[in-house]
């Protein structure tokens, strides 16, 4: 029989093996993903179009259409054929006004400045419709700053030949969209398989005794965030796409498929919690730890087989490298329970059914990715799935509920304006060509929080600093404006490529993009010292701008809080009503799954903004982060009891164990909301040393312990966040 140590020097073979052939073929999988085709595809359409009309027509005419086509590519975010529809009418007509209205008002500073005002307003107020229109807003106010800083002499024909850039670019986006639909599914369906196995590869550390659990847990918060970020982005291209959503879209059926088997799997990966200090202590010596981290390890690398061949549009292949793992850590238990006895059979039993489990998941997904459509078994009793979907839309009602000095999008509206005009005040003086880059700065980095906005900040000095001396290594080498030109193309493509990925990054290739060009346009050797300066200057009129009407984060954090009790509370609520004999729909429970994933998301997201604002302007830290993991491991405890089985009669048993974690979650909830009154806590008297006693081994006693444990730990934090310390 082979020994772990033989095993786990065959697999750490085999994974230096799998490390090296992903290096040899990295490069592959970068030029077939997505990043790389789309921007390639953006960049291409907006060279041809510029190189036939500066051919055809006039150099002015031909940079008017690569802006327009430029700055609309922008506006095109991942969506839905219709979405694409949508945006691209709504683009053209906001380019083609604003760009008209701006020239026309460009020889009156008083009109223009009003103008700003007017525009930053309304389009700040794009937000309140959603991402895709917030970027709309952003694009337009780009759009008004380049108009200002190019000074058309005929208003009409500019606005014209903004639009043909906007359409041609459009029609291109539009036409692909259409005929391959599947692409950004794909895409997305890959990266939230990652995204996937990143985190469950994370919960291997809570079985290395060398880690500290609070980092472990602060660790996979990080992770849930981007998970439940990819798991939005995936249903929102999914489900709302009518044509693969046809029960005879054979490749739209396979991944609606897949998309649920992936999420029940990291389901199943959350539920996988347990008391993980008293597990350190009691199997330190055993080997158990450390074979079941590489087991851990194993199914993560696994699972990121599919994600990876999804992502590169490459045909994803059955493998499989945990089955020999599996078998050995049973028979590790095994050993150890006829050992050291049965007291912890139940416990390391359940976790071994759990491994079982995400096994059996992971080998579905696969399986429905690799084999023929009719060999595909797919379940009766599917959700609702119109009901997992967030429509974005005009809607009037959500600007007017943002009229009030107290929402944060109107107040960054405000802020936005007053720093437009200061940045605006600069492009009268006489201090260059280029001042318009100082408001374009601005736009750019001002976001309705601080956080984003110092982040934001940072990035674009880094990006261009190094932008810049790249910018002239390349002036100061390359002397044939040929070479220059090609050169000023690739930068275009990286900057594209890296702009859904590392903002720093793709400003840096931006940055030497629009040096040369500018150099070329105008032989302009000064070119590069304005750059910097501008954008030292509009860096630091966004920063002064961001204490303008602040909206700190501590404001809102018992609204998180309270939504995460909430979303908790629900979901506790059906695991109660399951154990009463209440069957609830499958739509119902993934509903109040999606919730909490989403609620702590919005927590954690809070929480990392709050750490950028000023230290005056922040809150209690430890107690947020003690809530936070609290409520993270509550969620992943409820997990772990699905799918219900109604001949669990110890669950059954413990109903009132149960009502007693609710009632002391609502009125943490009261806590928080001071017109609601408090309960009282029947559940402070409620003793766990009955279950102790008599069920020391059995897993559902165990867990409904923490899940009171945890109940109260979330009380106390509420109250010390609520009144201070104690």
């Amino acid at each position: 029989m082979r020994t772990f140590g033989t095993i786990c020097s065959h697999s750490n073979m085999q994974l230096n093996l799998r490390s090296v052939q992903w290096s040899a073929g990295n490069v592959i999988r970068f030029f077939k993903s997505e990043y790389f085709l789309d921007a390639l595809r953006v960049t291409l359409s907006i060279i041809i179009p510029f190189a036939v009309f500066y051919e055809l027509i006039n150099p002015p005419a031909a940079i008017t259409v690569g802006v327009g086509a430029l700055l609309i590519s922008l506006t095109d975010s991942p969506g839905t054929f219709n979405d694409k529809i949508v945006m691209s009418v709504s683009s053209l007509c906001t380019f083609f006004l604003v760009s008209l209205v701006t020239a026309l008002l460009i020889n009156n500073i008083i009109l223009s400045a009003l103008l700003i005002i007017v525009l930053c307003i309304v389009f700040s107020l794009f937000t309140a419709f959603g991402k895709r229109y917030g970027l709309l807003g952003t694009m337009g106010l780009i759009i008004m700053t380049f108009v200002q800083g190019l000074k058309p002499a005929d208003p009409l024909s500019f606005g014209f030949y903004i639009a043909v850039g906007g359409i041609s670019y459009y029609l291109v986006s539009l036409i692909q969209t259409r005929l391959w639909p599947l692409s950004s599914v794909r895409h997305a369906l890959g990266e939230c398989i990652l995204s996937t196995a990143d985190y469950m590869k994370a919960k291997a550390d809570f079985y290395r005794p060398e880690t500290n659990l609070e980092e472990c847990y602060l660790k996979i918060i990080k992770l849930h965030n981007k998970v439940s970020e990819k798991q939005e982005q995936l249903r929102d291209l999914l489900l709302r796409n009518r044509q693969l959503m046809r029960k005879d879209h054979e490749q739209g059926q396979r991944f609606l498929l897949v998309s649920v088997q992936v999420i029940d799997l990291y389901e199943l990966i959350s539920a996988i919690h347990y008391d993980y200090e008293n597990l350190r202590q009691n199997l330190k010596d055993s080997g158990l730890l450390e074979a079941i981290a590489n087991m851990i390890d194993s199914l993560a690398s696994n699972l990121r087989s599919p994600g990876l061949a999804l992502s590169a549009k490459s045909r994803v292949k059955a493998a499989d490298s945990a089955v020999d793992q599996i078998a050995l850590l049973k028979e590790q238990i095994s050993e150890f329970l006829n050992v050291r006895g049965p007291g912890y059979s139940s416990i390391l039993m359940k976790l071994s059914d759990n491994i079982d489990d995400i096994y059996a998941g992971l080998r579905q997904v696969i399986t429905t990715l690799t084999s023929k459509f009719e060999a595909i078994e797919f379940p009766s009793d599917l959700p609702a799935y119109k009901l997992f979907t967030s429509a974005e839309g005009v809607n009037l009602e959500a600007v007017k509920s943002h009229l009030t000095f107290k929402s944060p999008i109107f107040r960054f509206a405000l802020r936005l304006s007053l720093a437009c005009i200061v940045a605006f005040s600069f492009t009268l003086l006489p201090v260059g060509l280029y001042s318009y880059w100082i408001l374009l700065t601005v736009i750019v980095i001002i976001k309705p929080s601080f956080g984003h906005s110092k982040k934001r900040n940072i990035q674009r000095l880094k990006g261009t600093l190094g932008g810049v001396i790249i910018g002239i290594l390349l002036l100061a080498i390359v002397g044939n404006v040929a070479v220059q030109l090609i050169l000023a193309a690739l930068f275009l493509l990286g900057y594209f490529v890296y702009l859904r990925l590392n903002y720093t990054l793709s400003v840096m290739f931006l940055t030497p993009m629009v040096i040369i060009c500018l150099s070329i346009y105008n032989d302009n050797s000064s070119i590069v010292t304005q750059r910097v300066f501008d954008t030292l200057i509009g860096c630091g009129i966004a920063f002064a701008a961001s204490y303008l009407f602040p909206s700190w984060e501590v404001k809102r954090h018992s609204m998180y809080m309270s939504d995460v009790i909430k979303a908790n509370l629900r979901y506790l609520r059906i695991l109660h009503d399951q154990a009463e004999g209440i069957p609830a729909n499958i739509t119902s429970f993934k509903l109040a799954r999606k919730d909490v994933y989403t609620k702590l998301a919005v927590l954690s997201s809070g929480v990392q903004n709050m750490l950028l604002e000023p230290r005056h302007a922040q809150g209690e830290v430890k107690h947020l982060y003690r809530f936070e993991i609290l409520s993270h491991q509550l969620s992943s405890i409820i997990a772990s009891f699905f799918p219900f089985s109604y001949g669990n009669e110890h669950l059954t048993e413990l109903k009132g164990s149960l009502a007693d974690a609710i009632q002391l979650l609502e009125n943490s909830f009261h806590i928080l909301d001071d017109d609601q009154p408090l309960l009282p806590d029947t559940a402070d008297y409620y003793s766990n040393d009955a279950i102790v006693a008599t069920q020391a081994d059995h897993v559902e006693y165990h867990k409904i312990q923490q899940i009171l444990q945890i109940s109260r730990a979330v009380k106390k934090q509420v109250e010390e966040y609520k009144f201070g310390k104690p």
